[in-house]
């Protein structure tokens, strides 16, 4: 087979390009939310502290111990839910008819096309996401003047926030003795990106099957899946009672013997993975099925 009739990556270049130039407005009030929401943050968390200023003077650190923690953890809120919102509206460039024709009559293979839209919305959130943390680093400089904040304000935020950005995967499990292997740092981290990046392939798949809202109706399935498995194990232990539950401590404690936190660790970076890519691929496989004339009980 010529492997250029197949996957071509000038093609996903053309797609992406075409992409960004029909959707740029789109794109672009997408990015302005971003860095509004960045911008807001670290503007809005130097006027609580100018507010308060004898606490903000009252510790060498408090630039560190407190305004950047507090950075750190709406931004993370912000790039998680974004990058969410961003992989359910994968395929809303065909919402309707129009769009629809003009996406799937392209000079491309599906699964370019797929991988082009895979790519708008997962290195094009990173790539905004980044740029609106780096403008809103720039707007707390400008604005700064206008604080009444210590003089180490003037160092770099963004610097120390991303230097504390990491996945401890050993938070889980602390307290927990039922393990006797010393934990390894990177299987917990791999671990908890593994479940981020599974959690993302939700949407992504989502998306792929609702053109229309997709982050909400991907967001209010996964509530329903997890109320229907919350009332069914809890009938489970019902029904098993507490003898049985016993029993069956005792029967998995005698039988797992062999299992530590590094294994648990490993198998669960390996389960979200081999879901993750099955997702990646399911979505896949719904979007080469998409058709002008949308099924009328395909629910989109």
């Amino acid at each position: 087979m010529d492997t250029n009739h197949f996957f071509s990556f000038s093609r996903i270049a053309m797609v992406m390009k075409r992409e960004i130039i029909e959707n740029w407005k789109k794109n672009l009030y997408a990015f302005i939310g971003l860095y509004a929401a960045f911008a807001l943050v670290v503007v809005g968390n130097m006027w609580g502290m100018s507010m308060n200023a004898e606490n903000a003077f009252a510790s060498p650190d408090i630039f560190f111990v407190r305004y950047c923690t507090n950075i750190l953890g709406a931004f993370i809120f912000i790039c998680l839910l974004g990058s969410l919102i961003y992989a359910s509206g994968i395929l809303d460039n065909m919402r309707n008819k129009e769009m629809r024709i003009s996406f799937l009559m392209l000079p491309a293979t599906m699964l370019e096309k797929y991988v082009a839209r895979f790519l708008m919305a997962t290195l094009g959130f990173i790539i905004a996401a980044i740029v609106g943390m780096l403008l809103a680093e720039v707007t707390r400089y400008i604005l700064l003047p206008l604080f009444d904040l210590p003089d180490v304000f003037h160092s770099s935020a963004l610097f120390k926030v991303f230097s504390m950005l990491t996945i401890d995967g050993e938070q889980a499990f602390r307290g927990s003795y039922a393990f006797n292997m010393e934990y390894m740092p990177w299987l917990g981290e791999a671990c908890g990106w593994s479940f981020l990046i599974w959690s993302h392939s939700l949407y992504v798949l989502g998306g792929s099957f609702w053109y229309k809202r997709a982050f909400l109706k991907t967001l209010g399935t996964l509530i329903v899946i997890s109320i229907l498995g919350s009332i069914i194990t809890v009938q489970i232990v019902e029904w098993i009672g507490e003898e049985g539950m016993m029993g069956l401590h005792d029967w998995l404690e005698e039988k797992f013997q062999w299992m530590t936190l590094n294994k648990l660790l490993a198998f669960g970076g390996a389960f979200f993975s081999a879901f993750t890519m099955f997702n990646w691929w399911l979505g896949y496989k719904l979007f080469t099925r998409s058709q002008v004339i949308k099924p009328k009980f395909r629910l989109l």
